[in-house]
């Protein structure tokens, strides 16, 4: 599965927010969806599609993050970002491993 990022450019620490993937696979069968954000080889922040993954089309899956989730992450390094997809005849994919810059903010914490 190949992905392109449509608004997984940057994460801003601190806010919620939805990011955006183009895929080329269409995953509106898919029995379960994993989108992990790593920094320093750990996966920090984990969606699933009972929690914030969504699939919009047979193109297009989005990602709510929320407070606590861009809080998780680090503004010294960059997020990698990955999708990986199990169908109900147990295949499964996983796209390239895309790189993000995570945005600082001035004030820490939720608001």
């Amino acid at each position: 599965m190949s992905c392109t990022p449509c608004s997984c450019d940057a994460v801003q620490r601190g806010t919620t927010t939805t990011n955006v993937f183009t895929v080329d696979t269409d995953l509106t069968e898919a029995s379960e969806i994993y989108v992990s954000y790593a920094q320093g080889g750990k996966v920090i922040v984990e969606k699933t599609l009972s929690d914030g993954v969504s699939v919009v089309s047979d193109e297009e899956v989005t990602v709510d993050l929320t407070q606590e989730d861009t809080l998780a992450l680090n503004e010294h390094y960059p997020v990698r970002v990955q999708i990986r997809v199990k169908f109900p005849s147990g295949s499964a994919i996983a796209s390239n491993v895309m790189k993000a810059n995570v945005g600082e903010i001035l004030k820490e914490g939720a608001i």
